[in-house]
């Protein structure tokens, strides 16, 4: 598996991998210098048949390195967006080799829609050319080392013992490398370089594209099982109630709301270990959530704290003395509180890098969105055992030092509105750019957040 700024769909990949049964199994991670949170999930993995390793090259460079690394006598290729169709596909694979006794084994894959595997848009059965020729797909494929090794890992330089698995292998997302329109001249010129080696015509290239079509038109009533709602949801983004918190070890709690998902994917806050409560009239009508405001949700939590005083609360930010006087009156547990510089999130950061917390501790961040996750992610790496919540300026909101807004505001989802009397050059600069990133985010075809 070759890795690059693979968040969130790594994270079903590597659970269809750990759910394959009945099979001795073995996933070499080969990674390259993200720009997202995927090393820091690489790093929380703790599976002994996960081998990960660093290596600064291609995809097809990367490939090669993996593949010398593994140790395994049968070789195949799962990207870091793709799952395995059942957790049976493995040991399928296992009986297939012992059986009919063969070098390779290539089989069927199914396509879907970018942000849900169970959406199946296309199937790739089995392409022949001169009824002789076969065209297995790179991730429907697995072969023996020893037969890579003799070819110099060239499958197309010696006659080699096969068999077409009618069987699904794995399920690809749209928009990887190989289904990608950004490089769909690039493919073609290769694909006629191949066809010219093996001595194919420009009519059996024809034939290749028109059975593609033919994909496209086939019925798409595949029978998906829980197997497949499990893996997908690995990759959506999880809710969390505020009794749960205290079950829980090693969350960033963040309100799913519009500044959360523009600026998520302008600094790529989203870990593996973050989870949501959803927040504005945003996650009304994208996640089908009742919203909860943050100074809601923080009322709830303040009850079950208060149930159970083992947890030390620490809150980073610059509150008032309103809101102090209110926390002292509804906590029944003390809290710590750290003031902040106004600034960059790095000079932020700088302030408490020297900070030592000991486990057990709720790290509640009063910073506006994105600095208070940008600083959560921070705290998650320093600090994994305690859980951080973003909670923003709820908390004035609650002790009274900003001004509620009359009901009819929250009935008509319009507190975001309100809110802007307050603090306004800033919200206001705030909402125009979490607009102007979601529109893009949209055009781009790029909310894969749900």
């Amino acid at each position: 598996m070759c890795v690059l700024n693979s968040m969130p769909y790594i994270m079903a990949s590597i659970e269809s991998f750990r759910r394959q049964k009945n099979v001795f199994k073995e996933l070499i991670i080969i990674y390259s210098n993200s720009d997202d949170q995927t090393e820091y999930y690489l790093r929380s993995l703790k599976d002994k048949n996960i081998k990960i390793f660093k290596f600064n090259g291609n995809v097809y460079q990367c490939l090669n390195f993996g593949i010398k690394k593994s140790t395994g006598k049968v070789i195949g290729v799962l990207h870091s967006d793709d799952i395995f169709f059942s957790p049976n596909t493995l040991s399928n694979i296992k009986q297939t080799f012992i059986s009919k006794k063969v070098d390779l084994i290539y089989g069927n894959v199914l396509y879907s829609e970018k942000n849900n595997l169970l959406n199946i848009t296309r199937i790739w059965e089995n392409i022949k050319v001169n009824n002789s020729y076969n065209l297995p797909p790179h991730t429907g494929t697995f072969i023996k080392k020893k037969i890579l090794k003799k070819m110099n890992y060239n499958i197309f330089r010696s006659k080699i013992k096969f068999i077409y698995l009618k069987k699904y292998i794995c399920i690809m997302r749209s928009g990887g490398l190989s289904t990608s329109g950004k490089f769909f001249l690039t493919k073609i010129f290769e694909d006629l370089k191949i066809y010219k080696v093996r001595n194919l015509s420009i009519l059996d290239y024809l034939k290749k594209i028109i059975s593609k079509v033919n994909q496209f038109l086939i019925s798409k009533h595949i029978k998906l099982t829980s197997y497949h709602k499990d893996v997908n949801a690995h990759s959506k983004v999880k809710f969390i109630k505020p009794n749960q918190i205290l079950e829980k070890k090693g969350k960033v709690i963040s309100a799913l709301n519009l500044a959360y998902i523009a600026y998520n994917y302008k600094y790529n806050l989203r870990q593996h270990n973050h989870v949501y409560w959803p927040d504005g009239i945003f996650s009304t009508y994208a996640t089908n959530k009742i919203k909860e405001p943050s100074r809601v949700y923080f009322t709830k939590l303040i009850t079950h704290l208060n149930k159970d005083n083992k947890y030390k609360l620490h809150i980073f930010g610059n509150i008032p003395d309103t809101t102090h006087h209110w926390l002292n009156k509804k906590l029944s547990t003390s809290y710590i509180h750290h003031k902040l510089p106004y600034g960059n999130i790095k000079k932020i950061i700088k302030s408490v890098n020297g900070l030592k917390l000991k486990k057990n501790k709720i790290i509640i961040l009063t910073l506006p969105t994105p600095k208070q996750e940008q600083l959560a992610n921070f705290f998650s790496k320093k600090f994994p055992a305690n859980n951080l919540i973003c909670i923003g300026g709820g908390l004035n909101i609650l002790s009274g030092y900003e001004e509620k807004a009359p009901k009819f505001f929250y009935d008509l989802n319009l507190e975001w509105l309100w809110r802007l009397k307050f603090d306004s050059y800033r919200r206001f600069k705030r909402l125009l750019e979490s607009v102007i990133l979601y529109l893009n985010i949209i055009i781009r075809g790029k909310n894969n957040i749900f």
